[in-house]
């Protein structure tokens, strides 16, 4: 099996571009836009670039996050991100300014140039940002983080349609009720402490033996003073509830995966989460979200929660903002 050091070894003795150092004085200064929206006219080329990086994504502005793109495997073709790859030993959690100096490359070259490098009955594989990602990125050669505009949260509806990617289900959405009395039972576990069933939900009844992960889920639940659930798990009051799915679900009509978000505060119209990402469960949120899902196991699709618990993520807006 190739190894990423190989991979990207291949592309720059096959591109003589790629062997030249890429330093600032000779860069290119270019934007996040410029690059997404036309990759072939700066391919290969050493840039010089602003934006904000999260994980292996580089943004110009909070549009990037949560525009989709027309492409289901290709993030970059909504012109408003690229891919990052090398910096993963100087990664910091979060939204982060940042000024990149690398050369665009593209996951197609790459993976063009290793599987011809391959030899007879060789399987090889891609690593980095293209090992499950697709268009151009960002080959750090190197980074500077640095300060500025925090990207928020955005909410409500006035936004067009490729704009996030979950809403409220509609009234006579059909898994409506299956979904309301399963967050029932979430909501009753939470309050009961009732650690067996959360657990069974979470993992035991789809035969995932996994106990660090499940003692850590519990205690976010149950004991994490500074978990959104906290507040949930010690009121008596009903809180206010949404049911949100995916705009495009993957399934169609039989798929009933869902959001669901419980209220911390008294009122939580026009703040629930656009974008599944927000239901991110980020201290300060309005909301505690956990997630449901159809999980195959012997032939029937059991359904099985999720509850995230991010450490990082978009920043709070203060309320009502836009």
């Amino acid at each position: 099996m190739k190894s990423l050091a190989l991979a990207s070894l291949l592309v720059a003795l096959g591109n003589p571009a790629m062997s030249a150092n890429c330093e600032r004085r000779d860069a290119l200064r270019v934007t996040v836009t410029q690059v997404a929206g036309n990759p072939d006219a700066y391919m290969n080329k050493c840039v010089l670039i602003d934006g904000v990086m999260y994980g292996h994504s580089l943004f110009e502005t909070v549009d990037g996050v949560y525009v989709r793109s027309p492409d289901a495997l290709d993030d970059t073709k909504s012109g408003l991100r690229l891919g990052v790859d090398g910096a993963r030993a100087r990664a910091r959690p979060g939204y982060r300014h940042v000024t990149l100096l690398g050369r665009i490359q593209d996951c197609e070259v790459i993976r063009q140039c290793v599987e011809a490098a391959a030899g007879p009955d060789e399987v090889v594989m891609v690593g980095g940002f293209c090992h499950t990602a697709y268009g151009p990125f960002v080959s750090i050669e190197d980074l500077e983080f640095h300060g500025g505009a925090p990207f928020f949260r955005q909410m409500g509806d006035a936004h067009p349609a490729n704009y996030g990617d979950i809403e409220p289900v509609p009234a006579n959405w059909p898994h409506r009720a299956k979904i309301e009395a399963l967050a029932g039972k979430f909501l009753a576990a939470l309050r009961a402490r009732d650690r067996h069933t959360l657990a069974d939900i979470h993992f035991r009844n789809v035969g995932l033996e996994w106990p660090d992960d499940e003692a850590q889920m519990l205690h976010f639940l149950l004991d994490d003073p500074k978990s959104p659930f906290a507040a949930l798990r010690t009121s008596t009051n009903a809180p206010q509830t949404v049911v949100l799915s995916y705009r495009q679900p993957d399934e169609g009509e039989d798929d009933f995966s869902a959001f669901v978000c419980f209220c911390r505060e008294p009122d939580c119209t026009d703040r629930w989460p656009i974008a599944s990402f927000d239901a991110d469960n980020v201290a300060g949120r309005p909301y505690a979200c956990t997630t449901i899902e159809p999980y195959l196991s012997d032939g029937h699709d059991i359904p099985h929660f999720r509850t995230p618990a991010m450490k990082a993520g978009l920043v709070e807006p203060t309320r009502r903002a836009r």
